[in-house]
């Protein structure tokens, strides 16, 4: 990050009290630049900041199309040939394709063009393109001065919203124009001299994210036994609950026809129960 922005930034506060959007003020700084900028000289307390969020508009590629080509509208009322013939409506939708019933829907409500029997026929003798003409307005100012024109654009994937970020800067309870260095650290150099006494510290961020702890991974032996599961679910078993600790014999031993002298089922193995002695019920 540049000093020379956060000197600007002071400067311009020490000339004109506040800045009302550093996007007029700094036209040619990216806004993330500026917003870097404007943390640090917040952190020594030196501004503060108000974030503006603006919203431009900016042309879809269906809308590039119909301002390089015209409307689909447009396209359509410029195929119809002037007379009472018009052309017929399967000829247009050959030569355009899919876009022909976009452009004759929009030329029927803008009256240029009407039904007759299987053509089309033109109702007037010129016509003004106002897509392209509003698509160039959004093209050259990110904006129209007509909401419901806004809306129409939107609605016809022509136009798509994007926010922009810039802020309204204000002095700070430490402000100055010039820029001092917080030290970071107590070191031992400081502590031996009297460095520290006059020595001005960073405060530290609280909020600030720390670094994301990397993730673990799966034993082998997990691997394969989740492979295992999986197998004998395709099969058609089901899990039993995991979370009984104590089970009874049945489903320890007898469900797995593990022999009645097998050494699983010695004391030394396997821990019983003196209450309840059995298991009279099944699950």
């Amino acid at each position: 990050m540049s000093d020379d922005l956060k000197l600007t930034i002071l400067k311009t506060l020490a000339a004109k009290g506040s800045i009302e959007d550093t996007a007029d003020a700094f036209k040619n700084v990216p806004s993330d630049v500026v917003l870097g900028a404007l943390k640090s000289l917040e952190s020594h307390e030196m501004v503060t900041y108000k974030i503006l969020t603006t919203e431009v508009w900016s042309v879809d590629p269906e809308g590039q199309d119909q301002l390089d080509n015209g409307s689909y509208e447009a396209r359509i009322f410029y195929a119809v040939p002037a007379g009472e013939q018009g052309v017929s409506i399967n000829e247009l939708k050959t030569k355009f394709g899919a876009i022909a019933n976009l452009g004759q829907g929009k030329g029927f409500k803008n009256k240029w063009i009407k039904k007759s029997g299987d053509n089309i026929v033109r109702l007037v003798d010129t016509i003004v393109d106002q897509t392209k003409v509003d698509l160039e307005t959004i093209l050259a100012t990110g904006t129209h001065e007509n909401k419901e024109t806004i809306k129409d654009l939107k609605r016809r994937n022509l136009i798509k919203s994007n926010k922009t970020y810039s802020y309204a800067v204000a002095k700070g309870a430490n402000f100055s124009t010039e820029l001092k260095k917080l030290e970071t650290d107590l070191t031992d150099d400081m502590l031996k001299g009297d460095a520290w006494k006059t020595a001005e510290f960073k405060q530290f961020n609280f909020d600030a994210l720390g670094l994301n702890p990397r993730g673990g991974h799966l034993h082998p032996l997990m691997k394969v036994r989740e492979e295992f599961r999986q197998i004998f679910f395709e099969m058609g078993f089901e899990e039993m609950p995991t979370n009984n600790f104590v089970e009874s014999s049945f489903w320890n031993f007898d469900a797995l026809f593990v022999p009645q002298q097998h050494a699983a089922r010695d004391l030394q193995d396997t821990f019983y129960l003196e209450d309840p002695a059995a298991a009279t019920e099944l699950p």
